[in-house]
């Protein structure tokens, strides 16, 4: 019992200096004077679905893996794969783009919020919510 106490700690601990490290990273209320709302928006909703993603990995390798009582189909599986790189990969490229870097930062702000969506409706089906 107290070995998967430890587990939960550890693993709480990682995740939340993942994320400060992330916040440190993306400074998300460093603002650009050329791009003020674009870049706000993007920063924010990466930033909100790296804490759902994290809560949602938690959840799973906590309590979800040995519950999961319905299979997922090939193209739900590419989606998922799909949202664990393409908001990290955009979130790290963005100062590469300069050309079309507005379009690009609204794209990458609805990329991240349909991922988070979709977390939070995964997190639902499974009642994680509940524990």
């Amino acid at each position: 019992m107290l070995f998967k106490e430890l587990f939960h700690l550890i693993l709480l601990i990682i995740f939340l200096l993942t994320y400060i490290l992330a916040y440190s990273f993306v400074k998300p209320f460093l603002i650009n004077r050329k791009r003020k709302y674009s870049t706000l928006l993007l920063k924010l909703t990466y930033m909100l679905f790296l804490a759902f993603l994290l809560i949602f990995v938690y959840l799973f390798l906590l309590f979800g893996a040995n519950r999961i009582t319905y299979h997922i189909s090939d193209i739900e599986f590419f989606g998922i794969l799909l949202l664990l790189f393409l908001p990290n990969i955009g979130i790290l490229i963005r100062r590469k783009i300069k050309g079309i870097r507005v379009f690009y930062n609204y794209l990458f702000s609805v990329i991240n919020l349909v991922g988070t969506y979709f977390i939070i409706l995964k997190l639902a089906v499974n009642n994680w919510f509940l524990g």
